[in-house]
């Protein structure tokens, strides 16, 4: 008969020699149940790899906007049509105000020039242009101080009324949009990953329950001759942790491969996705993350199944 709990009866500890039974328990069930621990290992990968893809996309974006948040920049592009005089007062103003004094005048060849570099896919496109398509520019570096500052709006729209000027950008208005762009990601990874991660840890819940009843009658012998309650569970709490564990490392390694092929089909020189999606993998302590997390989701499947069958 099982072995009825008794209010505050406390378990006699585990042997320290139990562990090295309970992994190796584990490991003999895992292999003979192979093909419902591939649906849980399989499931838990799935999961953690829809979490370390938006957490991938993250951490390149996070370092974009640590790259570009040391230096700001304010451009003024120029009407195709603007005169000389036109362009001279706007450079006469910039260097009255020494916030924007930092100026460099871009030429519409020099425009094309770096349109071309960074693009080499398209400068056949453009070749084939009657005329230049890119106004001449200027370029001011700011302070990250003076970019967050509201000391910046008010010279930007009084830049914006000159006569000749078509459009003035503030690089710190990018870098706030991609930063919000950037937390919505990483909820809405943490949400799709929690979702999947809680119905992975079902699957094993069942796949534990399965193996349980396979082992049913191995399991009132044990009680007959007096093993402990712990000493039953713990071969099937180690089982689904094995299986988190294996399940993280599938989901990185698979990660891993993907990231490494999409660096392949992606040229650096003819794309800007390079520069933003595929410049670094997933540092250390978030691939350490994800596979916790998977160890993390088997431990709370065989929890659950090992508690309501206790």
């Amino acid at each position: 008969m099982p072995r009825e709990f008794m209010p505050g009866r406390r378990e006699p500890d585990v042997p320290s020699g139990a562990v090295g039974y309970f992994v190796r328990e584990a490991l003999r069930r895992l292999w003979i149940s192979k093909r419902t621990s591939f649906v849980a290992i399989a499931m838990i990968a799935m999961s953690l790899l829809i979490l370390g893809a938006f957490l991938l996309v993250s951490e390149n974006l996070e370092r974009a906007v640590a790259q570009w948040q040391g230096t700001s920049r304010v451009t003024i592009y120029f009407a195709p049509d603007a005169t000389p005089q036109q362009i001279a007062a706007v450079d006469a103003w910039l260097g009255a105000h020494g916030d924007l004094a930092q100026r460099k005048f871009v030429t519409r060849e020099q425009a094309l020039s770096r349109f071309r570099s960074y693009f080499t896919d398209l400068s056949d496109v453009v070749s084939q242009l009657d005329e230049n398509p890119f106004p001449p520019s200027f370029e001011c570096e700011v302070s990250p101080r003076l970019a967050q500052s509201g000391a910046l709006a008010p010279q930007l729209s009084e830049l914006r009324k000159y006569d000749g000027v078509d459009e003035v950008q503030f690089d710190w208005e990018w870098i706030a949009r991609l930063r919000r762009l950037v937390n919505i990601i990483n909820i809405a990874g943490f949400i799709a990953g929690g979702i999947l991660a809680i119905a992975a840890a079902f699957t094993i819940a069942n796949v534990i329950r399965l193996t349980m009843m396979l082992y049913r009658e191995e399991i009132e012998i044990m009680r007959l001759v007096g093993a402990t309650e712990r000493i039953i569970r713990g071969p099937f709490i180690i089982e689904g942790i094995l299986q988190g564990i294996l399940g993280g490392i599938v989901a990185v390694v698979m990660l891993f491969a993907l990231f490494t092929a999409a660096r392949g089909f992606i040229v650096p020189a003819r794309s800007i996705l390079w520069g933003f999606l595929f410049a670094v993998f997933l540092p250390w302590p978030k691939i350490a993350g994800l596979v916790a997390g998977g160890m993390v989701a088997g431990w709370f499947g065989s929890w659950l199944s090992v508690r309501e069958r206790g």
